[in-house]
């Protein structure tokens, strides 16, 4: 079996295990949601609260705290042509100065699958172990009057049968505004747009390159203090991956959630993908002070997609 070969495999059993790739786009760490809170409202990640690096950076500047810290991990169901669990690691930090600053930094993995090998005649050779890695950093600056933009970069590094680096940036917007009333309760608005994972192929050698999985994203969460110790919050957003060309693919996911005393809440939404990649999400989580603990299930709703569960843990401070 010749290199190409062998990187459309490990390639094939990336997709195989995420839920956003199955037409052809191979690097999931740039596009799974990492954040478990959004992964249960429809993957809707404007409505971030945490890992706000991969999600909404602005969003840091809605808590009044100065330092922000995260893991999290998504674990996904078995691919078929594999063996292991595919799995997509983070853990990122960020600091806020100056009132108007915020910058962030933060690591990505995504691995665990292991591949048998084959030579031409079909005999078996080594196993192949594909994984990828990123470091990023972060910026974001408030405009002033709930406007704020950010910028972010990753380094990249991919494992197949071959290596291959590069880097990709996102930029963004996003407006906020927590002075709104609704019904004569007090609300809050959150909305976030940007474009993601842009950069050069990734080039892997013997004339096999990777083009990034290039989005559009635009959402919107809005919260509700219906009564003293109860909060309700809706949040919906989009994605449009229109890199590479012949993998276009558009997903729309929203969620609701529940939150009992600042402490305690609930979560559900759904997710529709082209191409068969839809999810029903749900989760909980529970907030004591600073402390976060969030987690969600993604049940695919047709065989091209993949189910997976997410679990996170965060602090404030």
């Amino acid at each position: 079996m010749n290199t190409k070969h062998i990187i459309l495999m490990a390639c094939a059993a990336l997709l195989g295990a995420t839920q956003a790739n199955a037409q052809g786009q191979d690097l999931s760490i740039l596009t799974v949601n990492t954040d478990a809170k959004t992964a249960a409202m429809g993957n809707a990640s404007v409505a971030a609260e945490g890992m706000y690096l991969y999600n909404n950076p602005a969003a840091f500047f809605a808590t009044d705290k100065m330092f922000t810290a995260d893991i999290a991990a998504s674990v996904f169901e078995k691919a078929e042509g594999a063996d292991g669990t595919f799995g997509l690691y983070a853990a990122t930090a960020g600091y806020k100065f100056a009132k108007r600053h915020a910058v962030f930094a933060g690591f990505r993995y995504a691995g665990g699958l292991k591949l048998k090998g084959y030579d031409v005649s079909g005999n078996p050779t080594k196993d192949y172990q594909p994984y990828n890695w990123t470091i990023d950093l972060g910026y974001t600056y408030l405009l002033g009057k709930g406007f704020a933009a950010y910028a972010t970069g990753s380094l990249i590094y991919s494992h197949l049968s071959k290596n291959a680096m590069g880097a990709a940036f996102n930029i963004g917007g996003a407006y906020q505004n927590n002075e709104l009333t609704l019904a004569n309760k007090p609300a809050n608005l959150m909305l976030d747009a940007k474009v993601g994972a842009i950069g050069p192929q990734l080039d892997y050698g013997n004339k096999h390159k990777t083009t990034l999985p290039t989005y559009f994203a635009v959402g919107g969460a809005l919260s509700v203090d219906v009564a003293e110790k109860h909060q309700v919050a809706a949040a919906l957003s989009s994605r449009y991956f229109f890199q590479p060309t012949e993998a276009k693919l558009f997903m729309l996911g929203g969620g609701l959630e529940y939150t009992y005393n600042k402490m305690v809440s609930v979560r559900a939404g759904y997710e529709y993908g082209d191409h068969d990649l839809s999810h029903v999400t749900m989760g909980a989580g529970f907030k004591y002070q600073g402390l976060r603990l969030n987690g969600a299930y993604n049940l695919k709703t047709a065989n091209a997609g993949s189910s997976y569960c997410t679990i996170g843990i965060g602090y404030d401070f």
